[in-house]
């Protein structure tokens, strides 16, 4: 059996950067996951300049490429309508090449990388033992869920875990417009929006509400004059309501730290991040590092419940 002190699962932005948080700190920790980078992933790709400063001090010196847009474009039902140019500008990114960038930055400290997809963790003598799907079992300290929305290791934890809101999306040819749209309507139910991303290569464009369906999203793309393409999902999952354990750490969208109002996730997917990382290093729980953003959480949810309720146009 191999042993580790920390396993992360999942090497998307939260698993690599706090494995590289890890390392830095001279923790020896294996990230484990069973996709082949660069891969691609439904998400809009911006970065805020808040979630840019922040990643900055937590891995400096990482070079990515992004395309900066400064615009944005607010409607409701074609009835109420604002446009503004943002104090700080967006960086919009490709997620296949950025997600890569923070893994190799990763590896390039030490870190130790394994494709390879997790099956179930049991806690035996004291510590966790998680086995993947091809049989192996690796022995660790710490288990890190940062497998997204659907993680495994949070099923572990909650088997009957909620899916949460289906987001879908689909690449088109740049616009020439290099401003962000987001519309919001009354026909979306709870949470719903469109939006569009200009990146360097091409524009994404995607709509989410909690009763998302294939052809729910065809019909909003048509109302935004989008033609019909390859659309692709992914549910964004906005609850806490699994179990808190001290040695098995659920970060980023696995452990449902998106945003509740913009659905924004790479902020508090760093931010969770450096907490496991925090938590690991100094012997403190999870829950107590991360006791502010868990408080954030249930802020977001009552803005959330009163925002969408109605807008009064």
């Amino acid at each position: 059996m191999k042993h580790v002190d920390v396993l992360i699962v999942g090497a998307g932005p939260a698993g690599s950067v706090c494995g590289y948080l890890l390392k830095k700190a001279g923790v020896d920790c294996l990230v484990v996951d069973h996709a082949t980078f660069p891969r691609d992933k439904v998400c809009g790709g911006g970065l805020s300049s808040k979630t840019c400063r922040l990643l900055d001090q937590l891995v400096p010196g990482l070079h990515y490429d992004y395309n900066t847009v400064g615009h944005i474009r607010l409607s409701i039902d074609n009835k109420a309508h604002c446009e503004f140019d943002t104090k700080e500008p967006l960086r919009i990114v490709q997620r296949k090449h950025f997600d890569h960038d923070l893994l190799k930055q990763y590896i390039s400290v030490g870190g130790a990388f394994q494709q390879a997809a997790f099956e179930r963790f049991e806690e035996q003598n004291g510590q966790i033992v998680a086995r993947l799907k091809s049989g192996e079992e690796i022995a660790c300290r710490y288990l890190v869920g940062a497998d997204g929305s659907n993680s495994r290791v949070r099923r572990c934890l909650k088997p009957d875990t909620e899916r949460g809101i289906l987001a879908m999306e689909q690449y088109v040819e740049k616009s020439g417009d290099n401003g962000v749209d987001v519309v919001l309507s009354q026909s979306y139910d709870t949470g719903g929006y469109f939006f569009r991303f200009p990146n360097k290569a091409f524009d994404v464009v995607g709509f989410g509400d909690v009763s998302t369906t294939p052809e729910k999203f065809r019909k909003v793309m048509r109302q935004n004059n989008i033609a019909d393409g390859k659309a692709r999902g992914a549910f964004i999952y906005l609850s806490n309501d699994y179990p808190m354990h001290d040695h098995v750490i659920l970060i980023g969208d696995a452990g449902g730290f998106a945003n509740r109002c913009t659905c924004e996730g790479l902020f508090d997917a760093f931010r969770t991040a450096r907490n496991a990382a925090e938590a690991i290093t100094s012997g403190r729980s999870f829950r107590e590092v991360n006791a502010p953003i868990f408080r954030k959480m249930k802020k977001e949810e009552r803005l959330s419940r009163v925002f969408f309720s109605s807008f009064d146009l």
